[in-house]
């Protein structure tokens, strides 16, 4: 969900300052520029990742937040210098002012077909019939199938923030509906669910960690509420 990296964000040209190698060993020098596509956090790796256009061509930058040197978290502004906002006229995404872009939900859901998914082999058809269930506000069968899915016996371990990560991104995407009711139910099961997660930490610091995972997810939906009465 994260739409800016300190003070980066998606369709705005950059340029590097200093030369860096990045999380993956690829070499940036100073005075290369391009546009950012997009940005994007990976909490399985604790990696961020910056995908630009340079040169015609689409790149990925990648960061390890675990290194305190190089471009990071609160370093940015020492590598990238910002330049002009670019309107890239993205298809099925709406750019919301002081927050970037958001995805529409297509005026069309999916069907909902079929029993409960129980296996987690099928993780991505459980997901659009949560969508399906909860976009038509039956409310009381999305549970039953996040349930389902939360608790698949064919799981690899808890997959909350698995779960909790798709929730949200489907709330997202009923950001600007006339009716909240979508919005509001995806969000705060969203959120419940990386509160499952967090409660899952097996250490004081990976807590630590978890906690702080949880709270740049509730900044970005406080971003958004702000975005969606301004």
């Amino acid at each position: 969900m994260a739409t800016t990296i300190d003070h980066l964000s998606a369709d705005h040209m950059v340029r590097v300052l200093q030369d860096f190698v990045d999380a993956r060993g690829v070499h940036h020098r100073a005075g290369e520029e391009g546009r950012i596509i997009a940005l994007g956090f990976d909490m399985r790796t604790n990696d961020i990742s910056i995908e630009w256009l340079r040169d015609g061509k689409s790149e990925t930058m990648v960061f390890d937040l675990r290194e305190r040197s190089g471009p990071g978290n609160g370093r940015m502004r020492q590598y990238f210098e910002l330049g002009e906002y670019v309107n890239p006229g993205r298809e099925g995404m709406r750019f919301v002012p002081n927050y970037g872009y958001v995805p529409i939900a297509p005026p069309e859901l999916p069907m909902v077909t079929g029993k409960v998914i129980t296996t987690d082999a099928r993780y991505d058809d459980a997901i659009e019939r949560v969508w399906a269930l909860a976009g038509r506000k039956r409310f009381d069968e999305a549970e039953e199938q996040i349930r389902a899915i939360a608790y698949a016996t064919d799981r690899r371990g808890d997959n909350s923030d698995r779960l909790a990560g798709s929730v949200c991104g489907l709330a997202v995407s009923h950001a600007f509906d006339a009716d909240p009711a979508v919005y509001e139910w995806l969000r705060d099961r969203g959120i419940s669910l990386w509160y499952a997660w967090g409660s899952g930490a097996t250490s004081g610091g990976e807590g630590t960690e978890r906690g702080r995972e949880i709270r740049k997810v509730e900044k970005a939906f406080k971003d958004l509420e702000r975005a969606r009465t301004s």
